[in-house]
């Protein structure tokens, strides 16, 4: 990797950031991050202003200097198919899945901040309907999914009634966060009016996480790169709204509207060659031509069950309560924080059981009843799909974090512990799925040494994911006993400055004496270190 020219930022551009409303944002989106990391949320919970102030300080004085992403390889829900068994799920194909560290966090929302609303005012909303951005001073940055997805599938189903229209192409582009060229993306957002001064920051960052390999791809997962990403497709829109073409879009997935298949065609002689000028080329295992009558009837029963769900939920929670039709993610419960004591009025599920209980009857539809049930019967603690979801953390390896958000709701069942001890020592679980597995277990109030011994090996095995052993290093540090603390300490010397940290942040569960010492010892050592020194001294 080449060396990186450290940068700054004029102060009077960092005096109109709102810098509060960023790490709100951050705070907000770590719901659905890819990645398990409670010691780094502890440093934007407890820590946010001085991270804050670090970051200004570092641009103040033009030294600031990106570091490298967190990355793992998380499994797509999209399967290779088995020819000889077409019922069979194959193997998995995977993503990189990131989190930035606090510093690249906060620099990278705040660029985002400042290009949304520019953005917002050149992307085209009758036929961009992914990501719509919320009110300004809005935490969640993005009205819900839900409602976007709504939008969607009404702007589809006036499309298809246009007068003329017989088909429409479905067209999906392969690897597309992976494939953006990111000096196009700058090109893009400088033409739409974004301050040249945070566009060459911005670039210097983005670029910065590509390493020597390209200037291709940006990181998913975070609100930043979901507003960059969805904004790289505008000139598209642009092109198909200049022909006179109609055109749906959710991120990446196109919905053309065609008189025939030769007017699809002659579409493609255009469109492929366009999408080849932004890096970007059709996945076409996933594009094709249907009727148009075939847009909602290919399930009109299932369809009907979703229907009935949703509007069985409507009256008792809102989008930005629940936001769970299209890629929910969980939110894990901090250990610090103290218990809700107000009770929450029991919610009326029979729908949405009713559209659970007919995953076996809609082949190929099991991952979007389950994104869609799961997180409600989690909410209201119901075990209505506790052994189904038990025997499918194997089956579907995509699914795991919302399967262990939603089985963390019953550690207390003894059966449902040594289910998820039993996936966390199996060969063939993932070390993403593995990491939530961990997640999960990390709910119980206590474990007993067996546990603990697993979560050990996991973590002394240098061959696994160092998002896994940062987890298990929390964990032996919060369940463990003396001799396993004293392990620990051994093992810190050893380790990436990611699993120091996960380490350190242990130590605050420690008795006092040992917490002293692990302040002493490392609450200096490394920058997560010093914020996470002061984060546990807010407790």
């Amino acid at each position: 990797m080449s060396d990186k020219i450290p940068f700054g930022l004029d102060g009077a551009v960092m005096a109109k950031i709102d810098w509060q409303l960023a790490l709100t944002r951050i705070i907000h989106d770590l719901r659905s991050d890819f990645i398990y990391a409670p010691h780094i949320g502890f440093i934007y919970a407890k820590a946010g202003d001085e991270l804050i102030l670090e970051v200004k300080a570092a641009l103040s004085k033009g030294a600031y200097s990106p570091g490298l992403p967190v990355t793992i390889e998380v499994p797509k829900s999209f399967r290779i198919q088995v020819a000889a068994h077409p019922v069979r799920l194959g193997p998995s194909f995977s993503r990189p899945g990131s989190i930035l560290l606090p510093h690249d966090r906060l620099l990278y929302q705040i660029l985002a901040d400042q290009a949304a609303p520019i953005v917002e005012k050149k992307t085209d909303h009758s036929r961009s309907f992914s990501h719509q951005l919320a009110a300004l001073d809005s935490p969640a940055m993005f009205t819900p999914t839900r409602t976007c997805w709504s939008a969607l599938q009404s702007a589809l189903v006036k499309h298809s009634q246009e007068q003329g229209i017989k088909y429409i192409l479905k067209i999906d582009v392969a690897n597309y966060f992976g494939s953006m060229n990111l000096h196009t993306l700058i090109n893009v957002l400088n033409d739409s009016g974004y301050p040249s001064e945070l566009l060459t920051r911005l670039e210097t960052l983005l670029t910065s996480y590509t390493s020597n390999r390209s200037s291709r791809g940006i990181l998913q997962g975070m609100f930043p790169s979901d507003l960059f990403g969805n904004f790289y497709m505008e000139p598209i829109d642009r092109f198909l709204k200049d022909n006179d073409v109609l055109a749906a879009r959710y991120v990446d997935d196109l919905y053309v509207f065609i008189e025939s298949v030769e007017a699809a065609e002659t579409l493609l002689r255009q469109l492929i060659p366009r999408l080849r000028s932004y890096d970007l080329v059709l996945n076409e295992a996933k594009c094709k031509i249907i009727p148009k009558n075939q847009l909602h009837s290919e399930e009109p029963d299932l369809q009907e069950l979703f229907d009935e769900a949703v509007e069985e939920i409507r009256e008792q929670l809102n989008d930005e309560d629940f936001d769970a039709d299209y890629g929910f993610q969980s939110e894990w419960d901090d250990d610090d924080e103290e218990e809700d004591d107000q009770e929450e009025d029991e919610l009326s599920l029979e729908a949405t059981k009713q559209l659970f209980d007919s995953i076996g009857i809609y082949l190929g539809q099991e991952e979007n009843i389950e994104r869609f049930c799961l997180p409600l019967l989690a909410k209201a603690e119901s075990d209505h799909a506790l052994q189904h979801v038990l025997e499918s953390f194997k089956k579907r390896p995509s699914m795991a974090q919302i399967y262990a958000s939603y089985v963390a709701k019953f550690l207390k069942c003894e059966s449902v512990l040594n289910s998820l001890l039993a996936l966390l020592v199996d060969s063939e679980l993932t070390d993403w799925q593995k990491m939530w597995i961990l997640a999960a277990l990390s709910q119980a109030d206590e474990h007993n040494d067996t546990s603990v011994k697993i979560a050990l090996d996991i973590l002394q095995d240098a061959n696994r994911h160092e998002t896994l052993r940062a987890v298990a290093a929390i964990f032996v540090g919060r369940y463990g006993d003396h001799s396993r603390r004293i392990t620990l300490q051994g093992i810190y010397t050893t380790s990436s400055p990611y699993i120091q940290s996960a380490i350190y942040f242990s130590s605050r569960k420690w008795p006092k004496v040992e917490k002293q010492n692990a302040k002493t010892n490392w609450g200096s050592h490394t920058p997560l270190n010093r914020l996470l020194t002061i984060a546990i001294s807010k407790k």
